[in-house]
């Protein structure tokens, strides 16, 4: 099924467009008193405020990013300065109206008209960037439970909007019992807050700040429409909008649960940041068993990017030197992640290089990495892995693929596959069907290795980014072997959009240049 992603700066112009529209509609309908109050003309106008909600909210959606545990804070920072630009027009007015600072001016029914509807597009626009941003703390490592419960909820939403709509010719109390049942719903969805334990101590107080300065907006915003309808009278009160109602209402109620569970924490957080410190000290003592240089001669250059999903990753990849002539590159990955993960990777790596210094033959050297890895009994765990040494001499490239996402190699004016070897190490005490593959590269070759959460990676309409997309853009790049790693990342992020990896991502592109 064919996928078009829209570009974002589209719903921003729909979006300006409408809010322009109903402005301007309601100005030229303010002198006509008949059109002003009639059912026909708050249809029209719903109809573009409803078309200005959608465009803002579908353009916040594609451009705000989903949370990670790593920037759950600095979203928090960036909501916080997205607000302050949208309340603060509606402060400066609410200041004039308030004090009547010159009265004979605001007490006119053009400017009065106008007012509102600039307040009314800046409100909406602060209550649908604060609505997307709930949105992705409550999906934030959600079940796919939570997942459906929040979609019944923004479906219902919209119901909520039709409604508003049709009770200009169908008045009926009904709309408001359906209104109390989507709040119950969303009431579930105030009390996911997992986000919640990833904050130190010090983010999390200024989390509480931050949430506390959204729901005074949130108040501000509501009291406004209070006074206003002392110097201007609308033809329907936006305060009894269900919509508005509902958004506001959401919005009000998951910040004050988020305050209230943010200063509960607050004593246990200590308690979390010594944890988290360990988990840091462990991190880097993994990121030191990954190679800190990788060679970068006119003969061998080796380029790497390695992405944890975690602060603890269970990727692992290695550069090991066989004499002037011959070298080991291997990559693998444990399945699952976080500690136990990591060690295991750990172990891998000190039986490899500990078994490359007594042999460099990949039959023994695999047989005896999934002896180890079967002796310490732990069923649930296996490694992918693949594995290959290149003699300059012999110009023989020997190599094995343990189940491992299969590497691509560009030599003699060909693009091919490295698939050939046995399944993944530790599943079975003998490795079934194993075998070595050879092959003669006499020419200049470059070898490209991935992790399955490169290919595994989705984008906004469920898709994984594949085997097929890396490989076709491999060969239309395999001449820039150095740029490839760039362009690969590239093409990722556009791929993904705003959708997170749920995996660690490791890239590794061997370039080997043989001497004619």
């Amino acid at each position: 099924m064919m996928t078009v992603r829209i570009n974002p700066n589209i719903y921003l112009i729909t979006g300006t467009l409408f809010w322009v529209l109903f402005s301007f509609f309601h100005i030229a309908v303010f002198f006509e008193d008949q059109l002003y109050y009639s059912p026909t003309y708050r249809l029209i106008y719903l109809i573009m405020l409803g078309s200005f909600i959608f465009s803002f909210y579908k353009y916040y959606d594609l451009v705000f990013p989903k949370i990670s545990r790593k920037i759950i804070f600095n979203s928090f920072f960036k909501v916080f300065i997205y607000s302050i630009k949208a309340v603060l027009p509606v402060v400066l007015i609410y200041v004039l109206y308030f004090f009547r600072i010159g009265e004979n001016f605001i007490y006119s029914k053009i400017f009065s008209n106008l007012i509102n509807e600039f307040v009314t597009g800046i409100s909406l626009l602060f209550l649908i960037i604060n609505f997307v941003f709930f949105k992705r703390l409550i999906l934030f490592e959600s079940t796919s439970i939570m997942k459906s419960i929040f979609w019944i909820f923004q479906y219902g939403a919209v119901l909520v909007f039709l409604f508003d709509i049709i009770y200009n010719f169908y008045p009926s109390d009904f709309y408001q019992y359906l209104l109390g049942v989507l709040f119950l719903v969303g009431g579930i969805l105030f009390f996911n807050q997992k986000w919640i334990a990833y904050l130190h101590f010090d983010q999390k107080w200024k989390t509480i700040l931050i949430c506390i300065f959204l729901l005074t907006s949130n108040i501000l915003i509501y009291q406004f429409y209070s006074l206003n309808n002392e110097f201007f009278i609308p033809p329907f009160d936006i305060q009894n909008l269900l919509f508005f109602v509902l958004l506001i209402g959401f919005n009000f109620s998951y910040l004050s649960i988020s305050v209230l569970i943010n200063i509960f924490n607050l004593p246990t957080s200590p308690v979390f940041d010594d944890i988290q410190n360990e988990r840091y000290i462990a991190r880097k003592v993994q990121e030191n068993l990954i190679p800190n240089s990788l060679p970068n001669s006119k003969k061998l250059k080796i380029t790497s990017s390695y992405m944890p999903h975690f602060a603890l990753g269970g990727d692992y990849y290695d550069y090991i030197s066989l004499g002037d002539d011959k070298f080991l590159i291997c990559i693998a990955d444990v399945s699952g992640k976080g500690i136990p993960a990591a060690l295991l990777m750990s172990n891998v790596q000190a039986s490899l290089r500990t078994m490359v210094r007594h042999s460099q033959n990949l039959k023994k050297i695999v047989d005896e990495l999934n002896f180890q890895i079967n002796l310490r009994g732990l069923s649930e765990r296996f490694v992918s892995m693949f594995i290959c040494v290149y003699d300059f001499k012999s110009q023989i490239l020997e190599y094995v693929n343990c189940g491992h996402p299969h590497p691509i190699i560009y030599y003699d004016k060909k693009v091919e596959t490295l698939d050939k070897g046995s399944t993944v190490l530790g599943m079975f005490t003998e490795l079934p069907k194993f075998n070595v593959s050879k092959i003669k590269i006499k020419t200049n070759f470059n070898i490209f290795c991935y992790t399955d959460g490169l290919i595994e990676t989705q984008n906004d309409f469920g898709e994984f980014y594949g085997s097929k997309r890396l490989l076709k853009l491999f060969s239309d790049t395999k001449k820039k072997p150095q740029k490839f790693i760039k362009s690969v990342l590239k093409d990722l992020n556009y791929f993904r959009g705003n959708n997170l990896t749920d995996d660690d991502i490791t890239l590794l592109m061997t370039k080997v240049k043989n001497e004619k």
